[in-house]
């Protein structure tokens, strides 16, 4: 019997395409798809599917917040986010809130056929080109994934960072230059897709990752 799917994505070229791809494969079934959270919630308690294609960027609900009313509605389907973005808190948060799979919309259809497949198996799914330690995360804290991501030295300074020192302050807290600080700082924000110094310290105190 076919892995039965719903997609759900605000782009109805995106859904058609993604649609034409899976079912070139007689294993896999498309079988619904919606445009927003609330859409996919009705389509997935009518269809039960076995597997959930969910973006992130939808209107109203995003597409992580929109999780635990698909499960509510779809009990026993797996949920694998499919999209553009691949900065480290989205996936995060993705894990955290209940996902077994995040995917890229940049990566090869076959890839992406795969990603469906095993989690569909009962496997996690993490894109290639993310880090494997942010498959560690966990409900909760996520003092695991994170420490799997950063060097010990960039552990360090994130956590003055969130408690608010400033380069200078670091600089002379670990006995270390100013342009190594900011070197270890631009490692952090790109490692973690952060973009400002507001994204970590949020992210800090959202996940209870100060020690």
């Amino acid at each position: 019997m076919p892995v039965r799917i719903i997609i759900v994505d605000d782009h109805p070229l995106f859904r058609d395409g993604l649609r034409a791809v899976l079912e070139t494969d007689a294993t896999l079934a498309v079988v619904g798809d919606a445009a927003d959270g609330r859409g996919g919630c009705v389509v997935a308690a009518a269809e039960k599917p076995d597997v959930i294609v969910l973006d992130v960027g939808l209107p109203g609900t995003n597409g992580i917040a929109s999780i635990d009313e698909l499960r509510r509605a779809a009990p026993d389907a797996r949920i694998l986010i499919l999209t553009m973005h691949s900065a480290h808190e989205f996936v995060l948060q993705a894990f955290a809130a209940g996902a077994n799979g995040y995917a890229l919309k940049d990566q090869p259809p076959t890839e992406v056929v795969d990603a469906i497949k095993l989690v569909a198996a009962g496997q996690r799914y993490l894109a290639p080109r993310l880090p494997r330690g942010l498959l560690e995360t966990r409900s909760g804290p996520l003092r695991g994934s994170v420490l799997d991501v950063l060097s010990p030295r960039e552990r360090e300074i994130f956590n003055l960072v969130a408690r608010g020192f400033s380069s200078q302050g670091i600089a002379a807290q670990l006995f270390i230059s100013v342009k190594t600080v900011e070197t270890h700082r631009a490692h952090i924000n790109r490692k973690l897709g952060f973009h400002s110094t507001v994204d970590l310290i949020r992210f800090a105190a959202r996940h209870q990752l100060l020690e």
